[in-house]
C-alpha cells in the first residue's frame, strides 16, 4: 500500500512536529518544539526556510486570513503570524484557560467549520496536567475536558461527526462524537495499545477511505486503522522517534512524517529529527482552515469603539 520513506530534510529537531500542507503556497510546514523553531519546506525538501520562535510552538493551522497568516500555538497563547514580516508578524489571539506555569500547545486540527481543536500539556509531562481546548471563529476559546496528560493528534472522520484523540500517556486513541453545536461527547476509547506494543500512539491523520493513520513514538513506525480499529497495515521508518503525520502533495497522495532527536535510537544521526515523504495508495483530506471573520468583526469594532 505505502511505498518505502524517503529522507526529505535532515534539520536535527529536537522535537518535530506538526506537518501541515499548505496548497496555496505548494509547501508543507512543520515544527521543532523544543528547537522553538517553524520549518517550511517544498514536497521534495527544497526551498527550506525557518522562523525562530519566541517560545516553544506546539501547535499551527492554516487560517482564511487573505493576508496568509498561519495560527501558531506557543507558550504565550495562540498568535497570528505573517511570515514575511518575521519576529514582529506575531500578532496575540487567545489564551485558553487553565493555562499554567509551563503549559504549552501540543498538536491541533481544524475541523470544516473553522474550528481548531487543540491540546494543552505541562513541558515537564505531569499526569492529568493537560487539556482539550476548542477555538471558535470569534477567538473564543472553550476547555473541552481536563485531566489528559499528553494530548495528540487529533483527527476528524469524514463526515465531521467524530473527532479522535489521542493521550500517549495512557496509549490510548479516544473517539468523541461531534455535534452540530460544536460539542464533543461521549468519549470512549477507539483504541488501546498495550504496554509491550512498540511505541505510543503520537500524531495521527484520517485519508480519504476514512482510516486512521497513527505515528509510533519510540516505535519506528505508521500504522493504519479502518473505522473499526482493525490494523490493516504497518509502515516502518528509519527513525525510532516518529511523532506526527499529515498528508499532502500532488494528489494529497504523500504522507509527511516528522521525527524527533528526543528518544532517538543508536546510530540516528542522520534521521532523528527529520521529515520524511511516505507515497501512500490511498490519498488524504486537505486540511481545514481556521475561520477569523468573527474575529475579525470583534477587533474592528474595538478599534471604532476606540475610536
Amino acid at each position: 500500500m505505502a511505498g518505502p520513506p524517503r529522507l526529505l530534510w535532515s534539520a536535527g529537531a529536537e522535537l518535530g512536529e506538526g506537518p501541515l500542507w499548505d496548497e496555496d503556497a505548494g509547501a508543507i510546514w512543520w515544527l521543532d518544539i523544543e528547537g522553538r523553531r517553524l520549518h517550511r519546506a517544498d514536497e521534495a525538501g527544497g526551498a527550506r526556510r525557518s522562523w525562530e520562535m519566541p517560545g516553544r510552538i506546539g501547535c499551527l493551522a492554516l487560517t482564511t486570513d487573505p493576508r496568509g497568516r498561519l495560527l501558531p500555538g506557543l507558550e504565550s497563547g495562540l498568535h497570528l503570524f505573517a511570515p514575511e514580516a518575521g519576529p514582529e508578524g506575531l500578532e496575540a489571539l487567545a489564551r485558553p484557560a487553565p493555562w499554567p506555569a509551563g503549559c504549552r500547545p501540543n498538536d491541533g486540527k481544524v475541523d470544516a467549520r473553522g474550528r481548531l481543536w487543540f491540546g494543552t500539556m505541562e513541558t515537564g509531562g505531569r499526569e492529568g496536567g493537560g487539556a482539550l481546548h476548542r477555538l471558535d471563529p470569534d477567538g473564543t476559546c472553550r476547555l473541552v475536558e481536563d485531566g489528559w496528560t499528553i494530548p495528540n493528534g487529533p483527527a476528524l472522520s469524514l463526515d465531521g461527526a467524530r473527532l479522535f484523540w489521542t493521550d500517549s500517556h495512557r496509549r490510548c486513541v479516544f473517539a468523541f462524537d461531534l455535534g452540530a453545536d460544536g460539542e464533543a461527547r461521549n468519549r470512549r476509547v477507539f483504541l488501546r495499545f498495550s504496554e509491550d506494543a512498540p511505541g505510543v500512539p503520537d500524531g495521527m491523520a484520517m485519508d480519504a477511505e476514512g482510516c486512521l493513520w497513527i505515528a509510533h513514538n519510540g516505535g519506528g513506525r505508521l500504522t493504519r486503522h479502518a473505522a473499526d480499529g482493525r490494523l490493516l497495515e504497518a509502515v516502518p521508518l528509519p527513525a525510532r522517534a516518529v511523532s506526527s503525520c499529515a498528508f499532502g502533495g500532488p494528489g494529497l497522495a504523500t504522507l509527511f512524517v516528522t521525527t524527533a532527536r528526543q528518544g532517538a535510537g543508536p546510530g540516528e544521526a542522520e534521521v532523528a529529527g527529520a521529515l520524511f515523504a511516505v507515497p501512500t495508495a490511498t490519498r488524504g483530506l486537505p486540511p481545514g482552515r481556521l475561520r477569523l471573520d468573527r474575529w475579525n468583526d470583534r477587533q474592528e469594532a474595538r478599534r471604532c469603539g476606540a475610536g
